[in-house]
């Protein structure tokens, strides 16, 4: 299963290159986060920054597999919102989760960091996998995003 949150829709790309990829079902965490003008928003998002919390999703799957990947993005450095929210109250004690970001430049340093909040997590910690995709990049063309996630995962790809 794949779980995914993007407001700018860049993570969403990278969510379906991975589904198509892995042959596993999309499933996007909701919340109220999307519906914010930017004022709000931004203003919402500097406190998850501060606070390293996670926001409400509003529709949390009732169970997940024995694997799953996590889509988010890394906002002001850290791995906040919903995926964050979703992470921290899901009994995942039995569950491989592995996660994707999507970050701006420096990945790897925030790649570390997520690596860290994984390892601290009740769960099977997996991989963490970082795409550069902040406001200084284009939005990511689905075949690249799919060419990446390819070398990534060889032994995992259905096609």
């Amino acid at each position: 299963m794949i779980l995914y949150y993007t407001r700018s829709q860049k993570t969403k790309i990278f969510a379906e290159a991975l589904s198509e990829i892995l042959g596993q079902p999309l499933y996007e965490l909701d919340s109220e986060l999307k519906n914010m003008g930017d004022f709000k928003f931004l203003t919402k998002a500097f406190g998850m920054i501060f606070s390293g919390k996670g926001f409400p999703v509003s529709n949390m799957p009732e169970s997940v597999p024995d694997e799953i990947y996590v889509c988010g993005p890394i906002w002001g450095g850290r791995f906040v919102g919903p995926p964050k929210y979703f992470l921290d109250n899901m009994d995942l004690s039995k569950t491989k989760v592995n996660i994707l970001m999507t970050a701006q430049t420096p990945v790897e340093k925030h790649r570390t960091r997520v690596q860290e909040y994984l390892s601290q997590l009740k769960c099977i910690p997996g991989e963490v996998y970082a795409f550069a995709s902040g406001k200084d990049t284009e939005m990511p063309e689905k075949e690249i995003a799919i060419e990446h996630l390819r070398e990534l995962l060889p032994d995992k790809a259905v096609r």
